[in-house]
């Protein structure tokens, strides 16, 4: 009676721990994208926060401003119900055509701008984001202030 009892408790803790893993449900790589995690960490009030996902490419550039566009697209694990996001081939956007001073080409980062790249702070779920080769994910947190402001009316 013990024994049958550790072990079901042995398989139901192994059963546990498998279902809190979720990433183990998304694929490593989706069809030559590569997968990046983002783990957040708690905090107090999450509604109050948000994630500000910054894909680009570290690039020898010159001192024109310089930028790309891809749409990012919220889809959902078949079975799981998790949200990934797939962001699509970058295309590099129209720059400034200033004139930059002879050597002054540096690596920086470019980044890819466009809309839905602004997220819910879930510290619950991995933040999983799959890029096309050769681009880098770098992200920020933003945090709204506790205090309100009335608006007025005129």
């Amino acid at each position: 009676m013990a024994r049958s009892f550790v072990t079901s408790l042995v398989v139901f803790s192994a059963i546990s721990v498998q279902a809190a893993e979720p990433l183990d449900a998304f694929p490593e790589d989706l069809a030559g994208k590569q997968r990046h995690i983002i783990q957040l960490p708690k905090v107090v009030d999450e509604s109050r926060f948000m994630v500000e996902l910054v894909p680009g490419k570290s690039e020898v550039a010159d001192c024109n401003l310089r930028s790309f566009s891809a749409p990012l697209q919220r889809q959902q694990l078949p079975g799981w119900g998790y949200p990934y996001y797939v962001l699509s081939e970058l295309k590099p956007t129209p720059g400034t055509q200033k004139v930059c001073a002879p050597g002054s080409e540096s690596r920086r980062f470019i980044s890819v701008r466009g809309d839905g790249l602004v997220l819910p702070y879930n510290s619950s779920l991995p933040l999983v984001v799959y890029l096309p080769d050769g681009v880098q994910l770098k992200y920020r947190v933003w945090r709204a202030d506790k205090n309100l402001s009335d608006a007025h009316t005129k």
